[in-house]
């Protein structure tokens, strides 16, 4: 069946154009498959495919690459998305940063990095001046312990005016709202979650359907 965004689909390209508007209005899956009449074990199926193909352009945009090894996802012919390893091997709590580079907020999971050693930054006290992870704490303008749902704002940190953490603040709001949703985040998934809030934050003032229908007409998905 012929499908521009979904090679090898089973879908017609109406059909998917319905599921990803959906998604695109932040509806859930049980919501998508009732609406769309597509069971819920394909539509889920597609939103991980749709979520990591943000994670591969979420990437790719960022204003510096993470030096971290990366493998290439288990999804057979999805070749061109990689996810970084410590997703696979994520231990609690699971902490990330955010930091804001020209217009955009951008997001890193640092597996490396404790709660002890947030709080201790968040009181000012130099705990890391002694570890690797000093200059790479240093670039973010705030910190979330998941385990805690807890913002840790850092942006004193870089001596910058108050627009890099309203942004962080209103970034943490929006993650904080969505993630709520699914009652229990799997911590497996917790990477292409948080880069979907990512890019839905980035593209908040955009028409997100439009945004993502260009995406995947560029980088169609594949279900073979």
């Amino acid at each position: 069946m012929k499908n521009k965004y979904l090679k090898g689909a089973h879908l017609s390209e109406r059909k998917f154009k319905e599921i990803l508007k959906l998604f695109s209005e932040d509806l859930t899956a049980t919501q998508i498959a009732n609406i769309s009449g597509v069971s819920r074990v394909t539509v889920n199926s597609y939103l991980k495919k749709i979520r990591l193909q943000i994670v591969k352009y979420c990437e790719s945009v960022m204003p510096e690459q993470a030096s971290y090894p990366k493998i290439q996802h288990r999804n057979g012919h999805d070749t061109a998305v990689a996810v970084k390893s410590e997703v696979d091997r994520i231990v609690k709590p699971v902490i990330f940063g955010i930091y804001k580079s020209e217009s955009k907020v951008f997001t890193e999971i640092l597996p490396e990095v404790s709660r002890s050693m947030i709080q201790a930054i968040a009181r000012g006290r130099s705990v890391l001046e002694t570890v690797v992870t000093a200059d790479r704490i240093r670039r973010f303008h705030g910190v979330v312990d998941l385990g805690q749902y807890r913002l840790y704002n850092l942006g004193g940190n870089h001596g910058e005016n108050g627009k890099q953490l309203d942004d962080v603040d209103g970034f943490w709001g929006l993650t904080k709202h969505r993630l709520a949703k699914f009652k229990g985040l799997n911590r497996n998934t917790a990477y292409l979650h948080l880069k979907e809030c990512e890019f839905r934050y980035n593209y908040r003032n955009e028409d997100l359907y439009q945004v993502l229908l260009n995406l995947l007409k560029t980088y169609p998905l594949n279900l073979s």
